[in-house]
């Protein structure tokens, strides 16, 4: 269930209350990450029932919570330009700490935490105090950073991506999982946060399959998912046997579009309920591409419920009484998909809270590759 958004009342403007940006601005202002992370906690937590407090109130909460626990002033934030420093490789280009976070988050790192060891490799830069530095250097740096603070694990996934940055095949990441899990939703962070420009939705393929074939021919992907078995013969079993019909039709387009994409060398991430474990050979793509299967899942079912409603404000012309009335059918494929998964070794991931959700599939990521590739850390600093 999402938390009760906490707004900030500054004359007429009203905006969220944010935790990641608190502790962004007590990063930039001096103090350091842990330290605010767990400060913009205690905030959140003086807050979290208010429903809204005003930016001065929030401020003298700020400040009283800075002084009790850590005995630090807040000061005012101002403007702070470092030199520029050149990053040397086969192209030269100036170090930027905004573009060092975006590819800290691909190792798994929570915004707030990559912009604050951005910010450490730049002041460690800056007090160099060399107008350049070479590529290879740099990565060394960053890894260092990230060994020190969060361990080695996060500096090797750090590598890791810089790597596959020119990969000698494509990535492609799968996630399944039934209706109203979040799949989409994660699947377009992850592609944001590892870089990957194509993102496609079983969905759409299904659909672009419908515009082609007549509901006579192939009545089995003219309905959604959860909605297949009324036009089935029946049984106890109908709904899944529905849907395993609608997944093989659909299976066979993802199939085509997986083939033009491997051709074109190009990087993909693929979501849908369609993506059942076990439903499609990938023998042959495993060896032309680093395939990574994941099943997303919402294992409570008041969370579950609760994200339909959410769903329909998100897309206006889907209607959320829909998705209710056919609640008991989504669940029935949803425990179809886990003992899938359970049988075939595929992640299973329950999508709880969208953050910690999107850090863990970046985890998975990052092992299964980590366990696909032959890595050498050491090769790569060298």
């Amino acid at each position: 269930m999402a938390k009760q958004p906490i707004y900030v009342i500054d004359g007429d403007q009203r905006t969220p209350f944010l935790r990641g940006m608190l502790t962004h601005s007590l990063v930039e202002r001096g103090l350091g990450f842990k330290q605010a992370y767990q400060a913009a906690n205690q905030v959140r937590g003086k807050i979290r029932d208010r429903g809204e407090i005003s930016k001065k109130k929030l401020r003298s909460l700020i400040t009283a919570v800075l002084q009790d626990e850590f005995n630090w002033e807040y000061p005012p934030q101002t403007a702070v330009y470092s030199p520029l420093v050149l990053v040397q490789g086969e192209e030269t280009a100036p170090f930027s700490k905004g573009i060092l976070s975006v590819s800290l988050q691909a190792a798994g790192l929570d915004p707030a935490a990559a912009y604050s060891i951005a910010l450490e490799v730049e002041d460690s830069l800056v007090r160099q105090q060399e107008a350049s530095i070479s590529r290879v250097g740099l990565r060394r740096m960053i890894y260092t950073h990230l060994e020190q603070q969060l361990g080695a694990e996060f500096g090797r996934r750090y590598l890791l991506w810089r790597h596959l940055k020119t990969p000698d095949k494509p990535v492609v990441v799968l996630i399944g999982g039934a209706t109203g899990t979040g799949k989409t939703t994660i699947a377009n962070e992850l592609a944001h946060r590892l870089g990957i420009g194509k993102v496609l939705s079983t969905d759409t393929i299904r659909q672009i399959m419908r515009m082609m074939v007549s509901p006579d021919l192939l009545p089995a992907i003219h309905r959604s998912s959860f909605e297949a078995w009324r036009d089935h013969p029946g049984g106890e079993k109908a709904v899944v046997e529905a849907f395993r019909e609608q997944s093989t039709r659909v299976l066979v387009g993802v199939r085509a579009l997986l083939d033009r994409t491997l051709q074109e060398n190009e990087s993909v991430i693929i979501d849908g309920v369609h993506l059942v474990p076990g439903g499609m050979d990938f023998k042959d793509l495993e060896e032309r591409s680093y395939l990574i299967p994941i099943l997303v899942s919402t294992l409570r079912r008041k969370d579950h419920l609760e994200r339909f409603p959410l769903r329909q404000l998100n897309a206006g012309n889907r209607a959320a009484k829909r998705y209710r009335d056919n609640f008991e059918a989504i669940v029935e494929i949803q425990s179809h998909l886990l003992e899938a998964a359970e049988e075939h070794d595929v992640p299973i991931i329950d999508n709880r809270s969208f953050d910690e959700t999107v850090v863990s599939v970046l985890s998975v990521v990052s092992s299964q590759l980590l366990s696909q590739l032959d890595f050498n850390a050491e090769k790569i600093l060298d």
